[in-house]
């Protein structure tokens, strides 16, 4: 697999569920993923990259956790930043569908 990173400050600023505008002056949510063991995005560790989810029809800023990261020593592989709790629910719901595709996910964990 082959991804695009993504500048932080565009990657940061950016709801990876509705697409909409995130500021610093606003609360946040997160959701991680366990990736596939056959994934490797290990040279994409500490980045932001954008994936297509397997129904082709929307793609999300993914951010691929550091080697050494308190994400990373959690278990997560991905983390997904989203602006509300409603967006976290819709992206998880979405998050699953792909994991039962069988593509890229094992698990999503609800921050």
């Amino acid at each position: 697999m082959e991804f695009s990173i993504i500048p932080d400050n565009e990657a940061l600023g950016k709801c990876a569920c509705c697409g909409s505008e995130i500021t610093e002056f606003m609360e946040v949510f997160g959701l991680g993923a366990k990736l596939k063991p056959d994934v490797d995005l290990s040279e994409y560790e500490g980045h932001c990259i954008e994936i297509v989810l397997a129904s082709g029809k929307k793609s999300a800023y993914m951010m691929v956790t550091g080697r050494g990261s308190e994400a990373k020593n959690e278990g997560k592989d991905a983390m997904f930043l989203v602006c509300s709790e409603k967006c976290a629910t819709k992206l998880k719901n979405i998050l699953e569908k792909e994991i039962s595709s069988g593509k890229m996910f094992n698990t999503v964990i609800d921050e």
